[in-house]
């Protein structure tokens, strides 16, 4: 897991080389640990700003499949400070992202969501658009 700016990533790149490395599998000679690439807190409108990296950026640098891409969101923050997990924020980008998340560790071929961002149109921006 990993947010998608630069010392987070490489962060993440280091802890995956010590599992690699020094994990109690790799020094018995066991299969290797299966890794997945998780993305947190990611924003498609930051991304585009050049703000962050992009989830195909993050994965080329530390080259482990993705597995799912979680929003940015301010109600993460709100369910966490009320002990409640994200999971349960119903029908929100985020509960359906971990959704995604849960379906695909269990085998589901789903296409990755909540990765491009649209530009509000004219009218949007004059009449309360994001």
């Amino acid at each position: 897991m990993t947010n998608p700016e630069v010392s987070s990533v490489r962060d993440s790149d280091r802890i995956l080389g010590i599992i690699q490395a020094k994990s109690r599998r790799a020094l018995s000679g066991g299969e290797p640990v299966k890794e997945h690439l998780l993305i947190t807190r990611y924003s498609p409108k930051r991304v585009e700003a050049g703000e962050m990296l992009s989830y195909a950026d993050v994965q080329e640098i530390l080259r482990i499949p993705l597995i799912g891409i979680i929003p940015e969101s301010e109600s993460v923050l709100h369910a966490s400070n009320q002990g409640n997990p994200a999971i349960h924020l119903k029908e929100t980008d985020v509960s359906e992202a971990y959704q995604d998340l849960v379906s695909r560790f269990l085998g589901e071929d789903l296409p990755l969501r909540f990765t491009s961002y649209e530009k509000p149109g004219l009218l949007q921006r004059i009449f309360g658009g994001k």
